[in-house]
């Protein structure tokens, strides 16, 4: 049963407890991330939560790492373009050393000027290793292209250029603006005694501030695009992009059992139908990128130069395909079987209960209950997706991104 609190500073705390498990997990949600940056700031919050792990007015940065070493090794953070998190995995006897940690590193950390430079220096090489990887690379090149411009379209790590530039002071006062009670959610899971975490918690974080900045996010206008970036690498990686639903609109669900069928796993149309059939490139999937109030439904594929003109092809084949003919009902009931089969299993997973509860309310304001989700994906029909096809799966609005030794291309329109 997930049960609701709210501090005295306006930090929601959410509870999933039992007593059958064997640990406990808990996180922190900051509504913080690349979306609520400017051009002038990009990459603050991705910079910000590589900071709380130096040190606090207590612990030392080595102080962190063995803490965290015995706690288990599960305590870790990210920062996404709409959020960012710390979290933890421990044993339940460890969940309130895990707690103190994680609030001390939220709370009391110095920002040491020292270390924010050698950390600058960390993050620059993280920045080159992304764009070493393309299959990030083009993830995030499309995004980019699509919200050009737009917050939702910066990068997380934002560029180098401007990550050198932040000082203490001013990182400072952008967790002072941001890291308030109202912008924060809290979530256990796991075995735990409910009344004492909750009172440490209360301890813990009782001294952030209720009020900071809340930013008004604009809806980002979708900008069909297309771009390829020359890299002297083996292989071909392509990404092709349509816009999509948000993690809010109701046509998630037949978008979800959609995009399983189209290529979300091995028995999907196009691992079928690119990679079993005809052997034309190892790596072919599709999958969501959902955000509040926006989304894009992406395809990936890697392969060698001389058949990206043929693996496009038979994308677009299989696109067209989808919007004249639909899914059969075979492909429906199976798709829907699998989700079905894939989340429950998923739920037995305390960091996944941990997580889904505080995005369920970062994004709703509340938990919506699992059974409900099952329900609405169980009685997805042909029909509806029919529907989110014609809406979303428009040829015209298609974006088109390529990275690699591009020697000659195609006609990607």
């Amino acid at each position: 049963m997930v049960e609701i609190h709210e501090l005295k500073n306006g930090i929601k705390v959410i509870f999933e407890a039992g007593s059958h498990y064997s640990s406990a997990a808990f996180g922190v949600w900051i509504k913080v991330g690349s979306r609520y940056e400017s051009k002038e700031n990009n990459g603050i919050s991705h910079v910000i939560e590589h900071m709380l792990f130096k040190g606090t007015k207590t612990r030392t940065a080595n102080d962190i790492s063995r803490e965290t070493a015995f706690l288990g090794g599960n305590l870790n953070a990210y920062t996404s373009k709409e959020d960012t998190s710390f979290y933890a995995r421990t044993l339940p006897e460890y969940l309130n050393q895990a707690i103190d940690l994680i609030s001390d590193m939220i709370c009391n950390s110095i920002i040491e000027e020292e270390e924010l430079e050698r950390e600058k220096s960390v993050i620059c090489e993280e920045i080159d290793m992304y764009k070493d990887s393309p299959e990030d690379y083009v993830h995030e090149c499309i995004q980019k292209k699509v919200w050009d411009n737009q917050p939702l379209g910066y990068y997380i790590s934002g560029k180098k250029k401007t990550v050198r530039g932040f000082t203490r002071e001013y990182i400072l006062e952008f967790i002072k603006e941001h890291y308030s009670g109202e912008n924060m959610v809290i979530s256990v899971a796991g075995k735990f005694d409910k009344q004492e975490t909750l009172k440490i918690i209360e301890e813990k974080f009782g001294s952030i501030r209720k009020k900071g900045r809340k930013m008004k996010l604009a809806t980002p206008e979708y900008i069909p695009a297309r771009f390829i970036k020359k890299k002297d690498i083996e292989q071909l990686h392509m990404n092709i992009a349509f816009k999509g639903p948000s993690v809010r609109d109701d046509d998630r669900y037949a978008f979800t059992v959609m995009n399983v069928i189209m290529g979300g796993d091995v028995n999907s149309r196009l691992f079928q139908e690119i990679r079993e059939k005809r052997g034309l490139t190892y790596t072919v999937y599709s999958y969501k990128s959902a955000f509040y109030d926006t989304g894009l439904w992406q395809i990936y594929a890697a392969m060698n130069q001389e058949q990206s003109g043929n693996v496009f092809e038979l994308i677009r084949e299989c696109i067209n395909s989808l919007r004249k003919n639909g899914v059969t009902a075979e492909e429906l009931n199976e798709a829907k079987h699998q989700l079905v089969v894939e989340m429950t299993l998923n739920r037995d997973n305390i960091m996944t209960k941990m997580n889904g509860n505080a995005k369920s309310y970062m994004d709703h304001g509340e938990i919506l209950p699992f059974k409900t989700t099952i329900d609405r994906i169980k009685k997805v029909t042909q029909e509806d997706i029919f529907g989110v096809i014609e809406k979303y799966v428009v040829p015209e609005e298609m974006s088109c991104g390529l990275v690699g030794n591009v020697e000659k291309t195609f006609n990607m329109w």
